[in-house]
């Protein structure tokens, strides 16, 4: 079977496009991927610049968690999704990513999997400051060898089924990023239940 030089040229091109195509996360494909920039924003009345804390930081991922899991609307879930992405730390995200997709598809997949990972215990997130700060337990903030700095913020959660037992601490991971306290992960203390009280 004999092939014309376009006939080649063309197949060529479509093989470097699917092989290209092979370095995409699939699992993106009509999904709303942004492209993270780290910046101040507001959002449910607060203010995350260079002088907000890692305590409000964690309140409004809090808040964004909340608001995605009880979305009613599809619209609605993007909207809580944008401001789980206006508050994570995007570079320091993306510094982790050793693979071959894109720097805002890495970010997609660490951020979209926040909600999941502490949806369980969404019931137990306060929707008001002033309630929800006395319950954040702030760590120490500490330098890596990078010179970047880094903390925790600690929040206890009763079992949405009533287990006296079965509390847990939620974590949320924060860095500075740009200069400004921005979320890398959740998940939770694997080591304790409760929090121990103050005084």
């Amino acid at each position: 079977m004999n092939f014309s030089p376009r006939s080649i040229g063309l197949v060529s091109v479509a093989l470097c496009l699917a092989l290209a195509g092979c370095s995409r996360d699939a699992r993106l494909v009509g999904r709303n991927v942004r492209s993270v920039t780290v910046k101040p924003v507001t959002h449910y009345g607060v203010t995350l610049d260079e002088n907000a804390t890692p305590k409000q930081v964690a309140y409004v991922l809090t808040r964004a968690i909340r608001d995605d899991f009880l979305a009613a609307t599809s619209e609605d879930r993007e909207a809580s999704l944008d401001v789980q992405f206006d508050i994570c730390a995007a570079n320091v995200i993306n510094a982790r990513n050793t693979t071959a997709i894109s720097r805002d598809e890495f970010v997609h997949n660490v951020v979209y999997h926040w909600t999941p990972t502490v949806s369980h215990y969404v019931g137990g997130f306060d929707t008001e400051w002033a309630k929800a700060e006395p319950r954040l337990v702030q760590s120490a903030v500490r330098t890596d060898g990078e010179g970047t700095k880094k903390c925790e913020v600690r929040m206890e959660l009763a079992d949405p089924d009533g287990d006296p037992g079965a509390s847990v601490v939620m974590i949320t991971w924060l860095t500075r990023d740009k200069g400004l306290w921005r979320v890398t992960h959740v998940g939770f203390d694997r080591t304790r239940r409760k929090l121990a009280k103050a005084g």
